[in-house]
C-alpha cells in the first residue's frame, strides 16, 4: 500500500512552486523592459506579490534570480530552434541546421530574447555560466545534427566536436550582431545570408 503525503506537506510545496514561478514571471517581464541594472530586487519581489525573504529563499540574489531567467529564456529559444529543425526531417540534416540557425536568429528580433539573452547577459553573466547553459540545451542538438551530416555526407569529414562548437559560437555571435545593431531587421537579414554562405561552404566542400 503506498502512503499518500500529507495534505499540507503537498500544499506548501505548491505555494512554493507558485511563489518560484512568481517570481520568475515578475523578474523576466522587468529584466526585458528595464535591463538588469534597472530591475531592482525590490519592484521584483513587488511585482511578484512576495516578500523579500521570499526572493532570498528561492534565489538567493538578483543574480541568481537573472541566471534562473536567463536559462528559462535560453531553453525555450532552444526548443523553438530544434522545432524548425525537426519539422525539415531527418533526410536533410545540413537543411536542418541551416532551418535551426535561422529560427535562432529569429527568436533575437523579441526585444526580451535581444534584452535578456543577447545584450544583458553577456554583461551580466560570466562566460562560465552561459557556455554551460549553452552546453546544457544547445550544444548536443547541435553536435547529434552535425554529427549526421558528416556521416550522410553532405558536408566534409572533420572532427565533429569543434566544427560543432565553432558552428554553435558562430550563430551566437550572429545573434548578438542582430540585436545590438542599430537596425535589426537589416541585420537579421544579413545575418541570414551569412548563416547561408557558411553552410553552402561547408557543402561544397564535400563534393
Amino acid at each position: 500500500m503506498v502512503k499518500r503525503k500529507p495534505q499540507h506537506h503537498q500544499t506548501q510545496a505548491a505555494r512554493s512552486e507558485s511563489t518560484r514561478a512568481a517570481l520568475l514571471s515578475a523578474a523576466r517581464e522587468l529584466f526585458a523592459e528595464h535591463g538588469y541594472t534597472g530591475a531592482s530586487s525590490e519592484a521584483i519581489v513587488a511585482a511578484a506579490g512576495v516578500s523579500r525573504g521570499a526572493l532570498q529563499h528561492h534565489f538567493v540574489d538578483k543574480l541568481s534570480l537573472f541566471l534562473a531567467v536567463y536559462e528559462q529564456v535560453e531553453s525555450e529559444v532552444v526548443r523553438a530552434t530544434a522545432d524548425a529543425g525537426m519539422a525539415v526531417g531527418d533526410d536533410d540534416p545540413l537543411e536542418e541546421l541551416r532551418a535551426g540557425c535561422h529560427a535562432y536568429l529569429d527568436a533575437v528580433l523579441d526585444p526580451a530574447v535581444q534584452r535578456i539573452c543577447a545584450i544583458d547577459g553577456p554583461a551580466v553573466l560570466s562566460p562560465d555560466a552561459r557556455n554551460a547553459i549553452t552546453d546544457r540545451y544547445a550544444l548536443g542538438l547541435v553536435r547529434e545534427t552535425v554529427q549526421r551530416a558528416v556521416e550522410q555526407g553532405e558536408i566534409v569529414i572533420a572532427p565533429i566536436e569543434p566544427l560543432t562548437r565553432m558552428l554553435l559560437a558562430a550563430v551566437i555571435a550572429a545573434a548578438q550582431f542582430v540585436a545590438t545593431a542599430d537596425d535589426s531587421t537589416v541585420a537579421r537579414a544579413e545575418a541570414g545570408q551569412t548563416v547561408d554562405l557558411l553552410l553552402l561552404n561547408l557543402k561544397r566542400q564535400s563534393s
